[in-house]
């Protein structure tokens, strides 16, 4: 028998009216994930934090006329929104005059690291006092001699506990040093913003939460053509509060912290 009203096929059945305390649910859920999510960037953050190690004095100051060669044209690397300590690594060969020994190590210069507004610096070990109880940060280099070959690893070490986001670019100097090309090498190094691991953990899971309610309205109105709008929070609730919509919430958010 057809139903009186024409929309009545087209209408939600009657459900129980919980939808203050859902929506309370869902807040106080909004809020603890955000929780959670700051936790995990601060997870993320530390996960990402350098600590490599950085080579000790050289042993010699001067390359006394050493010819070197096979140096890249600059050197680059990538902290990531990480920060701590990085070793920037090379290998550069080195042919000594008659008369002179190849020493074991040799220290070159590094110039500070700046951004290209000048705003932000990373001093030079050479120029910096060491004697400061901040926390250290400063760029270093030292060339050091594989065994008993003409071949040095370069090491360049970026100590940046705090550092701002932004690219800083410098120069690594060789005193004494006849180089193939040029007299310098350029050195930049970059760091990403801190605010990213956070935007994503802290933002993503409400932003899921919303995206699925908003999902939701627009299947309850394809199914529902004539649905009286004081029942689409009802619909809303029935919809995320089954075993599809858990699933999916549970599925999304995992995703975004996987992610």
């Amino acid at each position: 028998m057809p139903p009186d009203n024409p929309n009545q096929a087209n209408t939600p059945p009657a459900r129980p009216n919980h939808n203050a305390k859902w929506w309370i649910l869902v807040l106080v859920g909004t809020v603890l994930l955000s929780g959670v999510g700051i936790y995990v960037g601060y997870l993320l953050v530390g996960a990402a934090h350098q600590n490599q190690t950085c080579a000790g004095h050289a042993q010699s100051d001067c390359l006394n006329g050493i010819q070197e060669s096979g140096l890249p044209t600059a050197l680059q690397s990538s902290f990531g929104y990480g920060r701590g300590t990085q070793v920037i690594e090379s290998t550069v060969n080195a042919t000594a005059p008659s008369g002179v020994t190849l020493p074991a190590s040799i220290s070159v210069f590094a110039e500070p690291l700046v951004t290209s507004d000048g705003a932000q610096t990373i001093p030079s070990a050479s120029l910096s006092n060491t004697g400061s109880q901040q926390a250290v940060r400063e760029v270093s280099a030292i060339a050091i001699r594989i065994a008993d070959s003409s071949t040095y690893q370069l090491e360049v070490c970026v100590e940046a506990p705090t550092e701002s986001a932004g690219s800083y670019s410098g120069q690594l100097l060789f005193p004494g040093a006849k180089l193939a090309t040029g007299a310098s090498r350029p050195v930049t190094v970059t760091f990403q913003s801190q605010v990213v691991p956070y935007a994503l953990t802290v933002a993503g899971p409400p932003l899921v939460l919303l995206e699925m309610v908003y999902t939701s309205l627009i299947l309850i109105r394809r199914k529902y053509s004539g649905i009286n709008p004081n029942q689409i929070p009802g619909e809303i609730r029935y919809a995320m509060w089954s075993i599809n919509g858990l699933i999916a919430l549970i599925a999304s958010i995992g995703a975004v912290f996987t992610v």
